[in-house]
């Protein structure tokens, strides 16, 4: 039980890494690449406002 536990744990902390890392990405890009993939600059602002747990 215990290890099920610690395994969710750091399930969800990997998890909240990968949000952190991909909005510090998402920010770096040009508006060229964002238009690319179908984000304009206010969305990847409200993105990155974003707390880490959402």
């Amino acid at each position: 039980m215990i290890v099920k536990r610690l395994f969710h744990l750091f399930r969800l902390f990997r998890e909240q890494q990968r949000r952190h890392r991909t909005r510090g990405e998402l920010r770096h890009l040009d508006d060229r690449l964002l238009a690319d993939i179908g984000l304009d600059r206010e969305t990847v602002r409200r993105e990155v406002r974003k707390p880490f747990w959402r």
